[in-house]
């Protein structure tokens, strides 16, 4: 990485927190995080007491020399004492968690410091009182090792020889009323890896000429939706639908994730990472596109496809992957029961043990995947994400060795796609290649 040229950011954005959904925070009037908790003091004082997060930046520390918590009191009572409690998040699915730092301390006046110095990289949940919320020190050191399986390159490379031979059978659907007389709107059906059918949404200029492409991949179980024909005139955008979601899901099912766990030959993402380079070489097949100016984009698993576009396809330009899911498999279920915990538990089921299942995982783990990205990368995550919790996105992050940078939203749950700042920031890095 030219650390000159292209270095790591940290974007804070406290007015795009404020839209944000928190689970771990009971927001009030200024929508800071708010915390209760007093010794020795009755009801009523406890109930007009509150402990807040003010700064945006108070979230997340970069640096080893600002680890201090800085928080403010509301309605302060008199000598009252504060007990402040600091989980490891690689813990809070465990039936022991690793407390890493028990403060009980005693505040005057409105604002309170906390010194979290004895903290190492990573990211922890904080215990005030009955709320949480989260933080994160130096998570760009991390230490979360690939684990690839020697014949991991083996698999991959033998994988896309058999996409490769697979003919794409593109088939165009025209979605009437979705065009108008700038851009027209299709519905594509693909073959891909195994014959299996993927495809997707594509809105595309009615003008002669060559156009940049934005790929969007999808995030787990997600519906598909139509782009507005006359926004984004001079672009190309494909909504990327892989075997049987999307455009192509049933009605009430979402266990892509459990299906064949018994052998990463039969693992359901081997088709559907194979799925994510179909797309590529659908975009790459059309007279329209400029194909030295492809995007990639997604959120949750969508932003793990992401990441698989450049790690698998180097004809992608540059990616901005979201929250994205699918990273530090063992780590994840550390953390929070869903996926990794349920495919535990239904793999078991089928007689299949945690460590078989580990290694068929190993095979699909994003972190496995970013060392081979060549292209400058934007990732986004959300510090109080319960679903894809940020240890997991910067597992993939730190092992890619390109040009990359990040923005955190500080209150920001899962739902990054609904973050402005996140929309316009993608817009943008995206905007500097075209």
């Amino acid at each position: 990485m030219n650390k000159t040229t292209f270095k790591t950011a940290v974007i804070l954005t406290f007015a795009a927190a404020l839209t944000c959904c928190t689970m771990y925070q009971n927001q009030n009037t200024n929508s800071t995080s708010r915390c209760s908790e007093t010794v020795g003091l009755n009801a009523a004082a406890l109930d007009t007491m509150d402990y807040y997060i003010e700064a945006p930046d108070g979230y997340l520390f970069t640096s080893r020399s600002h680890t201090t918590l800085k928080f403010k009191i509301r309605n302060p009572q008199p000598d009252s004492t504060i007990s402040i409690v600091a989980i490891r998040d690689t813990s809070l699915n465990k039936s022991k968690r690793d407390t890493a730092l028990v403060i009980r301390k005693k505040f005057k006046g409105s604002e309170g410091r906390v010194g979290l110095g004895l903290l190492g990289p990573g990211f922890y949940q904080i215990n005030i009182g009955k709320d949480k919320f989260n933080i994160g020190i130096r998570p760009e050191e991390i230490d979360s090792p690939q684990d690839k399986r020697p014949d991991f390159e083996e698999f991959w490379n033998k994988t896309l020889k058999e996409l490769a031979d697979v003919p794409m059978d593109a088939r165009f659907t025209p979605v009437p009323e979705h065009s108008d007389s700038i851009r027209q709107c299709f519905k594509i059906e693909i073959k891909s890896f195994d014959g299996a059918t993927m495809g997707g949404i594509l809105t595309i200029p009615v003008k002669p000429g060559k156009y940049p492409v934005s790929l969007e991949y999808m995030g787990y179980g997600a519906w598909p939706y139509y782009r507005d024909p006359s926004a984004d005139p001079d672009r190309i955008d494909f909504l990327v639908s892989v075997r049987g979601q999307g455009i192509f899901r049933g009605p009430d099912y979402d266990g892509w994730c459990y299906e064949g766990m018994d052998s990463p030959y039969n693992y359901y993402y081997r088709g559907a990472f194979c799925d994510v380079v179909r797309a590529v070489d659908f975009v790459c097949s059309l007279e329209k596109a400029d194909t030295s100016k492809i995007f990639a984009w997604g959120d949750s698993q969508g932003g793990a496809f992401t990441w698989i576009s450049a790690a698998l396809d180097h004809r992608v330009r540059a990616i901005a992957p979201s929250v994205p899911f699918l990273g530090d498999y063992p780590d994840y279920a550390k953390i929070v029961n869903w996926p990794v915990g349920v495919i535990y538990w239904l793999g078991g089921k089928q007689g299949l043990g945690k460590e078989q299942l580990l290694d068929v995982l190993t095979y699909f783990d994003i972190k496995n995947f970013t060392d081979k990205v060549e292209c400058p990368v934007y990732m986004a995550f959300g510090m109080q994400d319960p679903v894809c919790p940020p240890h997991t996105n910067f597992a993939g992050y730190n092992q890619c060795k390109s040009e990359k940078k990040y923005i955190c939203v500080p209150l920001c749950q899962h739902s990054m796609w609904r973050e402005p700042v996140w929309q316009k920031e993608r817009r943008e890095f995206f905007e500097q290649f075209i």
